[in-house]
């Protein structure tokens, strides 16, 4: 939006939100950096970020594992670690070999199915690498973790 002031008639640029830039020129590399650091500031019991339950380390760790992929250069290696973790976990066992969406799929199932009662940062590192691993395998994990990738480049202006 442009304004002109009255005495110089000059089209002058109005501060505002551009595009969905809420937060000014930001990266994804701040949202992972920022989603990071929450994580483990509600894993370390922050007054302000509760995460408390394993319902919230899912949520938590998923959208910091996707952020991380979205983010590149050493943030994505960070998420590489965690999902290499998360595949040899579940990788070729002696029973058989899920595959990369199955290794993905079976790491948030047992995040979010086993009773972790007040331990959430298992939940929560399962469910990292559990988006690491969905977002390289692609199907209907991968498109969660496209979702959350997509709103973070729109609102870093990409």
């Amino acid at each position: 939006m442009l304004t002109t002031l009255a005495p110089l008639a000059v089209p002058v640029a109005a501060p505002g939100i551009n595009g969905m830039q809420f937060l000014g020129p930001v990266t994804v590399t701040f949202f992972a950096a920022a989603s990071g650091f929450a994580l483990i500031a509600g894993l370390k019991g922050s007054d302000k970020i509760k995460i408390t339950n394993k319902d919230e380390a899912l949520k938590w760790g998923f959208i910091t594992g996707s952020l991380w992929m979205a983010a590149g250069g050493t943030w994505a290696e960070f998420g590489q670690g965690a999902g290499d973790i998360g595949r040899s976990l579940t990788g070729d066992t002696g029973l058989g070999d899920p595959g990369l969406g199955g290794s993905a799929c079976l790491l948030l199932l047992i995040a979010w199915a086993w009773p972790w009662k007040t331990r959430v940062i298992f939940p929560a590192l399962l469910s990292l690498a559990g988006a690491v691993l969905a977002g390289q395998a692609g199907g209907i994990p991968g498109i969660v973790v496209n979702v959350i990738k997509m709103v973070a480049a729109k609102m870093s202006g990409g």
